[in-house]
């Protein structure tokens, strides 16, 4: 039996994932929010652990304040198996499109059909609302290496932020020690910094 094809098992499942839907706290890097107790990728996807052991993945803020608001999305199909590294997500920014990769390995029990209807979700509420897909994950705390967590995960945002002000050149270096916050549609507002460019730099996949 294929369960994730069954309705019924579909509806106990949401049911089952709804507790592990709770608001995270946030702490500020660099004037970008960071989530809790949430691993980050490098190519800037979080990991939280849900009941069960289950763990869901979604864009974190850096992401949706560089490439704005989206226009559409595509996630694994259920009952997929994804490969941490390998390309696992998809999106449409007007003519631009790019990949995410996915920041563990295991099997899709969940996607979030709301931000399949409405992206902007993970624009708005990217860390609880905005998520993307559940995974059973396979080997869960081995699939943990090379993820940031803690401090570290707050000194990396550091860097990804001065390597977006590098790239935005000594204006905005010098904004940015004012405590500017950091501008919420960079690539709308900077074309001229090339979606190619920012794929390739900080989501680490090819466009």
């Amino acid at each position: 039996y294929e369960c994730y094809r069954c309705a019924f098992d579909q509806m106990m499942d949401h049911l089952d994932f709804a507790k592990g839907d709770y608001a995270p706290q946030y702490t500020p890097a660099s004037g970008y929010l960071m989530a809790d107790g949430y691993y980050y990728h490098p190519g800037h996807c979080w990991v939280r652990f849900d009941h069960g052991g289950r763990v869901r993945v979604g864009f974190d803020d850096f992401m949706v304040k560089l490439f704005g608001r989206l226009h559409s999305l595509t996630l694994p199909p259920l009952g997929s198996w994804i490969k941490k590294n390998q390309e696992s997500i998809a999106f449409v920014r007007d003519d631009h499109k790019a990949a995410l990769l996915s920041p563990v390995t295991g099997t899709v029990l969940s996607v979030n059909q709301k931000v399949l209807d409405n992206p902007g979700l993970t624009h708005e509420d990217p860390y609880h609302k905005g998520w993307l897909y559940i995974l059973e994950p396979d080997m869960p705390k081995r699939g943990l290496k090379g993820l940031y967590y803690g401090e570290e995960s707050m000194q990396w945002m550091d860097r990804e932020s001065r390597k977006l002000l590098n790239l935005m050149g000594t204006r905005y270096e010098r904004l940015a020690a004012t405590g500017a916050q950091p501008i919420d549609d960079v690539f709308g507002n900077f074309p001229e910094l090339g979606w190619v460019r920012l794929v390739k730099t900080f989501l680490r996949t090819k466009p």
